[in-house]
């Protein structure tokens, strides 16, 4: 009885750490009924309708809902963009919670540490994330991926990351996909140390900029961690200072390798991009709001990041 009862209990920590390194039901095959309206969201994950303030979330339209056409599995994600009370609201799903308003500009999506039903716990390093989408984007829109590795409680859009430990804001494409596309999005790394949650957000359009009637569908998400993705150098090898709007650069490396040069805001929208070479210093002039923002420079398989402060 002891021995079984001992294989059980491993059993069950090997099964609590190897959920901790991937996300929960990546593949949207779970789903459940929620409290306001007929539309059921998948397990783990939470739409607008689970929002705060309730008041709102009983009147958001369903901007989701499960899917028959799947990748893999009985179903996939599917998310689009809705106009309603002269407001368009973005069709989204979060591991996290939204928070929703009237004046789409003060949404915006948080891990409530304190209730299990909008957070999703990952404690290692992945390198990168994968997973398959199709979309069909409005002219002028396309759907995106962000995603938060943090300490304590984190949100996006915010003006203070200092407990981000990761992140990955990424664009899809502009342009219908219409069969099954992979995608496969490297994690920029802020600081060492392992994060405590991961903050998911996956859009049918582009946050505030949503236009009414773009659709995605999403599915069988997966964390890697094979070591042979992005390598991360250390701050000592990227040199970035930043003075009445001119943002100097210097990586230290004399082989002269080419480098492509980003400049993203907190919402992950990329508001500066340049190319450079290694070995030189670089000086840009940059016109973009008071604000903090990462500088991201993508040396062959490498990249570097750093963030700024623009006053």
């Amino acid at each position: 009885m002891k021995k079984n009862l001992l294989l059980i209990v491993f059993i069950v920590f090997v099964f609590g750490l190897n959920a901790q390194k991937q996300l929960e039901n990546p593949g949207f095959e779970n789903w459940e009924p929620i409290a306001f309206g007929p539309v059921p969201e998948p397990v783990n994950w939470n739409s607008v309708r689970t929002a705060t303030p309730e008041n709102l979330a009983k009147l958001a339209p369903a901007v989701w809902d499960s899917s028959g056409d799947a990748h893999s599995g009985n179903y996939s994600v599917y998310l689009v963009n809705i106009s309603t009370f002269s407001i368009v609201a973005t069709g989204s799903l979060t591991s996290g919670r939204l928070f929703a308003s009237v004046q789409p500009e003060k949404g915006f999506t948080f891990t409530d540490i304190h209730d299990p039903e909008f957070n999703m716990p990952l404690t290692h390093r992945p390198d990168s994330i994968t997973g398959w989408y199709k979309c069909n984007p409005q002219p002028g829109d396309f759907p995106t991926l962000k995603m938060v590795l943090h300490s304590d409680s984190a949100n996006f859009p915010t003006t203070d990351s200092s407990n981000w430990i990761g992140y990955a804001f990424y664009p899809l494409s502009i342009t219908a996909v219409e069969t099954w596309t992979r995608f496969s999005f490297p994690i920029h790394y802020l600081k060492e140390g392992n994060p405590e949650y991961v903050l998911l957000m996956l859009t049918a359009g582009n946050g505030t900029s949503a236009i009414a009637g773009s659709e995605a569908w999403f599915d069988d998400l997966e964390l890697i961690y094979n070591g042979t993705g992005v390598d991360e150098l250390t701050a000592s090898d990227f040199n970035v200072y930043v003075n009445h709007k001119n943002l100097t650069v210097y990586i230290d490396d004399n082989r002269n390798s080419p480098v492509r040069l980003q400049m993203l805001d907190m919402t992950g929208r990329q508001v500066f991009v340049a190319n450079m070479i290694t070995g030189k210093q670089h000086r840009f002039h940059i016109d973009v709001p008071t604000g903090i923002y990462v500088v991201v420079a993508t040396v062959e398989r490498k990249m570097l990041t750093q963030k700024i402060f623009i006053k």
